[in-house]
């Protein structure tokens, strides 16, 4: 008796084992897929490099010449701020704005909007009961 449960605990062990394996043996075909989908990706990212040289090549566009500028980093150089834009202040003697135009100058006339008629209570049209029950 004592036999057969140890190999019983012993078989359940295996199983778990067997389990664990199957479920790495999963991850690692979906990273191998992925890492195969990437490959794909950049070789095909390295052909259109490849044509779009020869093209330029054969056009006679001078792109080997211009120097190389890398990119900044997103986020880096435009950091968005929040709430309202600073308003220019006047300078202390009293002269316009740092602008060369004057705010108030510059600016539009608003257009006023058309104010549209008040309706009477006699204009609106009352549903057909409400009338009947009116005009008795």
């Amino acid at each position: 008796m004592l036999l057969n449960s140890k190999t019983h605990v012993y078989k359940k062990l295996v199983d778990k084992l067997y389990d664990k394996c199957q479920k790495i043996q999963a991850e690692n075909e979906r990273c191998v897929m992925r890492v195969n989908g990437i490959k794909k990706i950049l070789r095909r990212r390295n052909q259109d490099v490849e044509l779009l040289k020869k093209r330029l090549d054969k056009h006679g566009d001078n792109w080997r010449s211009v120097p190389m500028v890398a990119p900044h980093p997103k986020g880096k150089t435009e950091q968005k701020r929040r709430g309202p834009k600073p308003k220019n202040k006047p300078a202390a003697d009293g002269g316009e704005t740092t602008g060369s135009v004057s705010a108030t100058s510059a600016r539009k006339p608003r257009k006023q909007r058309a104010k549209q008629p008040a309706t009477s209570l006699g204009a609106i049209i009352l549903p057909p009961q409400t009338q009947t029950q009116m005009g008795t």
